[in-house]
């Protein structure tokens, strides 16, 4: 299992090409409808889209989406305690609570979408296409996007996500051991 990038010099050439490539081979090749994209425009939000599991229709999330939706059901939060206290702090209380929820959802966003590692690895200006798959497959990948002449990055992620699911049950283990009188 490795995780296969290739970095195109625009915005938009990722999407251009993916778009022709799905065209060409994407009902003899399945797994071109679950590349990843990823942009970094040179002005505007990092922007992430991929197709999970049997869904037909990419998700697409932008930098900003989790911390905007955050912004309404912190200023009623604050609103609701404010109004406690009287009309006029409800209002102030709105606007704090709405800056808070916004502050906190733009730092987990952050760590969610993996936003500091995207911008060290792509430039402003810049897109790229993510397949995690086995190394045939990835040759496939490389192979039909030659023509494009996109930087590669290939890195084997097998021994990664093992050693993350060996995390992981360790983690399940000492909540279950916490959890049991």
């Amino acid at each position: 299992m490795e995780i296969c990038i290739l970095k195109f010099s625009d915005t938009h050439d990722a999407d251009k090409a993916l778009d022709e490539v799905l065209e060409a081979d994407g009902s003899r090749r399945p797994w071109l409808h679950e590349v990843g994209v990823v942009k970094r425009p040179l002005l505007g939000k990092i922007s992430i889209r991929a197709t999970f599991g049997d869904d037909e229709k990419p998700t697409e999330v932008k930098q900003g989406d989790l911390a905007s939706r955050a912004v309404e059901p912190g200023a009623m939060t604050g609103y609701m305690i404010g109004s406690l206290v009287g009309p006029l702090h409800a209002d102030m209380a709105a606007l704090e609570g709405a800056d808070r929820a916004s502050y906190a959802a733009a730092a987990v966003e952050n760590k969610l979408m993996f936003v500091d590692e995207i911008k060290q690895v792509l430039p402003r200006g810049t897109s790229a296409l993510v397949l995690v798959g086995a190394e045939d497959t990835n040759d496939e990948f490389v192979a039909l996007f030659s023509d494009f002449e996109p930087e590669i990055i290939r890195r084997d992620v097998a021994q990664e996500v093992e050693r993350r699911l060996h995390t992981l049950e360790d983690k399940v283990r000492a909540w279950q051991q916490q959890a049991s009188p």
